[in-house]
């Protein structure tokens, strides 16, 4: 239910559904690069969620009986009142920022403060020019290679298959929760667990467990934009001193950025339901587990809890891959010292899908593991307090009962079809005397389209139809498609 706009406007980081503002979504959504890129299914995920909350797959034809606010979409800033959305691509563009960045919020920003820099990665291959139209939500839009590993092997339901994946921990005898979840009982899932009931939640049980008898493990997609909206009044009073500390915490290496969201869920689902009914257990998704990025994590909870006037204890959380796992780093080795991990999810099987430019139907999930590799160059030790060591041991020891640690080991594949619309190749890495092949996924340049198993060269002059005639517009060269024309 979309909450009605008052008679003057609507709070920062919503939009009102006049018809001037529709119109605004509508051109800049034209106008938008980013929806495709093979490797970002969040932005993918989240439209698909607003198109189904909102209605905004109709709002192009949509008339509006009474004026309501929505969440800001993705890629776009919302300064609230009657205000138009903004592209955040043309804000950066003001501020002469070109270098890539990634939204923290998929949904609801109320300022351009919201796009951070991407961290440093290797074989980013972008044109300068075309860098500001490339803003996207998520940490996964920074990458352009990746490479194959074999499958992850773990006691958890597939979280890979989710964009943005959480866990609730229920105990078995709670029969009226599970019984929700079977039967897909919308208003439980969405009201309590905060959960995209458009995506059926994955169910595992375990008997007798180290974690207090036999559990069902229930795996779900988080309803980002229920998420942001619940917090959205205390993220725009605390939002200077909020991403002032999340900056400085985070140091180029995107963990605290992508805690954020997922402690809010947690937090959220806590206020909800009662712990004896479930336990939610929020993913630090992408970002692979290492001693640094646990560090990183634990400091955020402790100071956005704070920052925010959360209370009770900290909620538990897990890594979706750890470093250990990593048993071949050859192939990262030569580029970096250090380097951090990021894995991608929710990605499709190039053989089987047959779903459009935007993946909207998977059939078949990628199966392997796809794996980027990245640095940060302003690491500073974190000291954790007391507490927060118990925090910290409390996300390793349940990591280690479901076996994402050291003892189950990932390795480079060639067994897997890369994702769709990406490039194959090949590599061989030589380490000594020892030759290793490698397996890797690649996107187009920016001045390139995928079309035909292979990527071509596309008109990069985003206004190239209006330039041609005042009756056009363009839709610019993205990732699977050449710049259009359309006649207005």
């Amino acid at each position: 239910m979309m909450p009605r706009a008052s008679a003057c406007s609507c709070s920062p980081g919503h939009f009102a559904t006049t018809v001037a503002n529709i119109q605004a979504v509508n051109d800049v959504w034209y106008k938008s690069t980013v929806a495709e890129h093979p490797l970002s299914a969040d932005y993918r995920e989240i439209m698909r969620v607003i198109a189904v909350k909102y209605g905004a797959s109709q709002w192009k034809d949509a008339v509006f009986a009474q004026q309501a606010c929505v969440p800001c979409p993705p890629n776009l800033v919302c300064a609230g009142n009657n205000n138009p959305p903004v592209s955040a691509s043309a804000m950066l563009d003001t501020r002469n920022i070109t270098s890539l960045h990634y939204g923290v919020l998929p949904v609801g920003a109320s300022s351009a403060r919201w796009w951070v820099p991407c961290p440093t990665v290797r074989d980013t291959q972008q044109a300068q020019r075309h860098r500001a139209l490339r803003h996207s939500i998520g940490m996964s839009s920074c990458f352009r290679v990746s490479s194959v590993w074999s499958p992850q092997s773990t006691r958890l339901p597939r979280l890979a298959s989710s964009s943005f994946p959480a866990l609730v921990l229920v105990r078995a005898e709670n029969t009226s929760l599970i019984t929700a979840v079977v039967n897909v009982d919308e208003p439980i899932l969405s009201n309590f667990m905060h959960a995209n009931a458009a995506k059926t939640p994955r169910m595992q049980l375990l008997h007798n467990t180290g974690l207090g008898g036999s559990i069902w493990l229930v795996s779900l997609e988080m309803d980002t934009a229920h998420v942001v909206s619940r917090f959205t009044g205390v993220l725009e009073s605390k939002q200077d001193e909020l991403l002032v500390a999340l900056h400085a915490i985070d140091q180029s290496t995107g963990v605290a950025y992508s805690t954020l969201l997922p402690l809010l869920w947690a937090c959220a689902v806590r206020e909800e339901t009662p712990p004896e009914m479930g336990e939610p257990i929020f993913v630090v998704a992408g970002v692979a587990h290492s001693e640094i990025a646990q560090r990183i994590a634990v400091r955020t909870i402790t100071v956005v809890m704070q920052i925010l006037g959360i209370g009770g204890t900290a909620p538990r959380h897990i890594f979706q891959v750890s470093s250990g796992q990593i048993a071949d780093t050859v192939s990262f080795t030569q580029a970096y010292t250090n380097p951090l991990y990021f894995i991608h999810n929710n990605l499709c099987d190039s053989y089987y899908s047959t779903g459009g430019g935007m993946d909207v139907n998977c059939d078949v999930p990628f199966a392997g593991t796809l794996l980027s590799s990245y640095t940060s160059t302003v690491l500073a030790q974190i000291k954790l307090t007391p507490a927060e060591h118990d925090i910290a041991e409390g996300s390793n020891s349940l990591q280690r009962y479901l076996g994402i640690d050291g003892t189950t080991t990932l390795s480079p594949s060639k067994e897997f079809l890369c994702p769709r619309h990406t490039l194959t190749e090949h590599i061989r890495i030589q380490d000594g005397a020892t030759a290793k092949d490698l397996q890797r996924c690649r996107t187009c340049t920016d001045s390139e389209f995928w079309h035909e198993n292979r990527c071509r060269g596309c008109e990069t002059n985003a206004n190239a139809c209006e330039e041609y005639s005042a009756a056009a517009r363009s839709r610019p060269c993205s990732w699977t498609q050449d710049l259009l024309c359309e006649v207005l």
